[in-house]
């Protein structure tokens, strides 16, 4: 093996810094490795701080994120307004109604999405999208190198 030192910028290193201390690796295990988890520098600033905090979660945690879903009242409310906006037929009191129940579903859909990538980081096996659709694949936290 060849040894080669290259400087990084802070924010390009944060991420494999970030990684390798909540799986208890030497940073270098997973800077050598070109799919670690994005920086939250792109994820809206008002996201910032709950996305942060999944990196500490262990995978039972992150299974469970993962398999959340949004309340049945939520996604009803969510539902008719979205049926009435796509029609042109809301009330201003309605479209903030509606801009306010996008809010959390937003978040929990960014919260499933990174916590689908950070198990994938740690090894995990993720459902496909047609696995995930048909149910056809339990939560089983099954790693994908034995």
């Amino acid at each position: 093996m060849q040894t080669i030192t290259r400087s990084l910028p802070e924010n390009v290193y944060r991420c494999p810094q970030s990684s390798s201390e909540s799986a208890g690796k030497p940073t270098h295990d997973f800077a050598e490795q070109s799919n670690f988890p994005p920086l939250l520098d792109i994820i809206p600033a008002r996201f910032r701080d709950d996305l942060s905090k999944m990196t500490k979660l262990s995978d039972d945690e992150l299974w469970t994120m993962a398999r959340r879903t949004a309340d049945e009242k939520l996604q009803s409310r969510l539902r008719r307004l979205l049926r009435k906006n796509k029609l042109g037929k809301l009330t201003d009191r309605e479209q903030e109604a509606l801009e306010e129940a996008l809010a959390p579903v937003d978040l929990l859909t960014l919260q499933k999405a990174y916590a689908f990538l950070l198990l994938k980081r740690r090894g995990h096996r993720i459902p496909t999208l047609a696995e995930l659709e048909s149910g056809s694949m339990s939560f089983d936290h099954v790693r994908a190198d034995p």
